[in-house]
């Protein structure tokens, strides 16, 4: 059935991402070579076509969102900042065109981006119809402490940082690709995750509070997490984690991505979980990877079968009104050729019962009757549990 191949998502992901920070290299080495002027756009003075470093922007101190210092209107194109530090700043309704925020902390009372787009999408090149250059900005090992609002984060690439406390809110994050990053308390409302992707990031707690609906396509894709610290608080995070993902993922009617979150949360949990409900756990991971596996359930079946046919052989079964039982007392005679035919013999017996259709030449000894009816138990249920399993991909 299918499922998420997190080894392919993951090579596919990493050519997408060079492939992408090559062509913002060679349109960023376009414009400033070429000074090619962008159309509709008007380049802000103090910041565009140059290096900004280690500069305050914004205000010192810890202020309320209403002190914050304002940039607005503005179309900040080709800059690089440097080791900046952005506080109390309120960016609004401004364009960033082939930026780069490299080593910047965002912190202070925060930043805020309102109505701001970082997404260069036509082309400058003649003839350009039908033509996209999807240039992007990116964030390179920053500390982020801010709010997007109806921003368009299209495209957008967010590496080797730490976004903390961070609200995305109706803003568009299209093809976004967050890598080697941290998620540490991330709240996302109304926003467009089409073609999202995460990628060797830890996520320790993100949450949706969505009024309308976060949109999820089938491209949208969120790495594997990796446990730090390995302990129970961590396993307990990681596993919400997935929880909420794979409620996500179900709201948008995606429910094979639903069903891989929902599966690796649920491994997750048997981490963190006591004796009891982890033995449980390991039952219902074996016999049909919590609902997610089909094969898990043949796999399961046929270990069954192979249990019970040794201890039939241990117990003893009734052959042509002759009892065979392999003990220790009479190794002396096992015979490899004998054994082999034996051995046979309770595997047809084991399938037999464990299917509930009788015996054939073998039955059990009067001793191992209850072990017959057990294993016609487990039978019956792992049928059900089979077919179940089977019907729940198929019909997705």
């Amino acid at each position: 059935m299918a499922y998420i191949n997190f080894k392919e998502e993951k090579v596919v992901l990493k050519q997408q991402l060079e492939e992408r920070k090559k062509n913002n290299e060679k349109l960023y080495n376009d414009i400033i070579k070429h000074k090619i002027e962008l159309s509709d756009y008007t380049p802000n003075s103090e910041y565009s076509y140059t290096k900004i470093l280690d500069q305050l922007i914004g205000k010192k101190g810890i202020l309320d969102e209403e002190s914050f210092h304002e940039i607005s209107n503005e179309d900040i194109v080709c800059a690089k900042f440097i080791g900046c530090s952005f506080r109390n700043v309120k960016f609004k309704e401004c364009r960033f065109v082939a930026c780069l925020f490299e080593d910047c902390s965002f912190n202070g009372g925060g930043v805020v981006f309102e109505n701001c787009i970082f997404l260069k999408e036509d082309s400058e090149k003649l003839p350009s119809l039908n033509k996209k250059d999807n240039l992007g900005c990116s964030f390179y090992n920053c500390n982020i402490y801010a709010k997007f609002l109806s921003c368009d984060l299209s495209f957008i690439i967010f590496e080797n940082s730490k976004i903390e406390n961070t609200c995305f809110e109706l803003s568009d994050m299209r093809s976004a690709i967050i890598t080697n990053c941290e998620l540490n308390m991330v709240d996302i409302i109304d926003c467009d995750f089409s073609t999202f992707k995460t990628f060797k990031t830890y996520i320790v707690n993100i949450q949706f509070n969505d009024k309308y609906k976060t949109k999820f396509d089938e491209k949208t894709f969120f790495d594997k997490i990796t446990p730090r610290v390995k302990d129970k608080q961590e396993y307990e995070g990681i596993y919400m984690t997935y929880e909420t993902l794979a409620d996500k993922f179900k709201e948008n009617s995606l429910n094979n991505n639903f069903g891989e979150y929902y599966y690796l949360g649920k491994c997750t949990e048997r981490k963190c979980v006591k004796l009891i409900p982890k033995i449980g756990s390991y039952i219902s991971w074996l016999s049909c990877g919590y609902g997610e596996r089909p094969m898990f359930c043949i796999l399961f079946s046929l270990g069954i079968i192979f249990i019970f046919s040794i201890l039939y052989l241990l117990i003893g079964i009734d052959l042509n009104g002759e009892v065979i039982k392999y003990t220790l007392s009479n190794m002396n005679t096992w015979n490899l050729r004998q054994f082999i035919k034996d051995f046979n013999e309770v595997i047809n017996l084991s399938v037999g019962m464990f299917g509930g259709v009788g015996v054939n030449n073998a039955k059990p000894t009067e001793i191992a009757y209850r072990l017959a009816d057990f294993e016609i138990l487990i039978g019956v249920i792992m049928m059900g549990i089979g077919i179940g399993t089977l019907t729940r991909k198929v019909v997705r």
